[in-house]
């Protein structure tokens, strides 16, 4: 066979080779597609602008205070959990991505030192990064979590494991977001920590609401209903409509499997208190399309 054939065939072969799906130990081939929290933007320009108070050792301990749960968690799944700290790279986002079974995260300064991200609003970004890994489907890519499934997670599933034992004293409290934590509150469940997470989420909104020229609020919710679920960015409502619904749901996230499928989801389950009954409805239809 000529050699430019065969050098062609090769070349075919290895873009045509499909990435390799989820095994239930985790475990992935070579994968280097990126997901990002935030569209590609250029709000790396106006870093040092601002000032929110954010320092580098903040930075690392917002990260050592989420990775801690997760590094044995993926080790359970095969995998090492690896958290790259860009301090000094002013890219206003944060990515994850995974090369056999090492899962990397990338968290950048320019993100931590926004005006509108807090710390909890931080951690609340690699919550989501995390739950690209791990939160299972719906999928955007054969590994990869939706970005709506990554934010429904950071707070049902991370934030309520990660500040469980803090004192979560919250001095300012959204009228409304606090009314929705009251009246959805649970024995198990903690006002305190609902008032935490529901700031963590408005946070991250306003950024991502800041980005697309749109105002975010407790006091409405995205009227869109999808026809299919969507694999990319919600718009900054429709994503404080998901971090709402995970805060609001309290029924305890499984960390023992990776979901492949809708009816695999039970650990998405929450109890709604007007039927009385647990449901797999919480995740908002500006994103999410159930078919169950």
């Amino acid at each position: 066979m000529p050699k430019l054939v065969t050098l062609f065939l090769i070349f075919s072969a290895v873009l045509l080779t499909p990435n390799s799906a989820i095994s239930q130990t985790g475990k992935t081939t070579e994968n280097r597609n990126k997901t990002t929290f935030m569209p590609e933007n250029d709000l790396d320009k106006e870093d040092g602008l601002f000032d929110n108070g954010m320092t580098q050792y903040e930075f690392d301990r917002v990260i050592e205070s989420i990775e801690k749960y997760y590094i044995p968690i993926v080790k359970n799944f095969g995998a090492t959990l690896i958290v790259n700290r860009k301090w000094t790279d002013p890219t206003v986002n944060a990515q994850a991505y995974q090369n056999g079974n090492k899962w990397y995260v990338d968290m950048f300064g320019g993100l931590a030192r926004r005006p509108e991200i807090t710390s909890d609003g931080f951690a609340m970004v690699l919550c989501h990064e995390i739950g690209h890994h791990i939160a299972g489907f719906p999928f955007v890519d054969t590994w990869a979590s939706d970005e709506g499934q990554s934010d429904y997670f950071a707070l049902h599933g991370c934030a309520k494991v990660a500040w469980a034992n803090d004192d979560n004293v919250v001095e300012e409290i959204d009228p409304v977001a606090k009314s929705l934590c009251d009246n959805n509150l649970y024995p198990e469940q903690s006002a305190s920590l609902c008032y935490r997470e529901m700031n963590a989420g408005l946070s991250t909104a306003t950024l991502l609401g800041a980005l697309g020229g749109e105002k975010v609020s407790f006091s409405t919710t995205d009227k869109k209903i999808v026809s299919r679920t969507s694999h990319t960015h919600p718009n900054a409502q429709c994503r404080l409509d998901t971090y709402v619904a995970g805060t609001l749901c309290y029924a305890k996230w499984s960390n023992l499997v990776i979901p492949q499928s809708e009816s695999e989801s039970k650990s998405y389950l929450c109890y709604n208190k007007s039927t009385s009954k647990y449901d797999i409805q919480a995740r908002p239809r500006c994103w999410f399309k159930p078919s169950i």
